[in-house]
């Protein structure tokens, strides 16, 4: 056993969390991890993006299991490897595929965003919107 320190989604930033885990993970492997909603009290999984390790028996990990447990926080532990059974896991013929489809969702996030309901169907279109301009329609 290990412990694992990461966050959540591909791309974690800020808060680090902590799970235990079976020796055979890696740093910057996305994992299955279970996470419970503090004020539903509701349990989910989620992917976990593994940021650094410990070993079970050292005086880093003692410290963190105990310190958590004075707070009454318990360690969980990883739930497995298939990020691709998650609600929206979908696999891609290559990292340039993934990497399109995350730049348009992302692109739709903000669009979404600035425009609410009107959705420019180009840059064009979104660029004269933002000005006062004619949108083409």
């Amino acid at each position: 056993m290990r412990l694992y320190y990461g966050g959540y989604g591909h791309n974690p930033s800020g808060r680090q969390y902590v799970y235990w885990g079976n020796n055979n993970l890696r740093t910057g492997q996305n994992v299955v991890a279970p996470v419970t909603n503090k004020w539903s009290g509701r349990t989910y999984n989620t992917m976990f993006t593994i940021m650094r390790t410990s070993g079970a028996d050292t005086p880093m990990a003692n410290n963190e299991a105990q310190r958590l447990s004075q707070r009454g926080i318990g360690i969980k532990s990883i739930v497995g490897t298939d990020t691709l059974k998650l609600p929206g896991g979908q696999s891609y013929d290559s990292k340039k595929a993934w990497k399109e489809d995350s730049a348009n969702r992302y692109d739709m996030k903000i669009r979404e965003r600035l425009f609410g309901s009107f959705l420019p169907k180009d840059s064009s279109q979104a660029r004269n919107r933002l000005l006062g301009g004619d949108d083409g329609e």
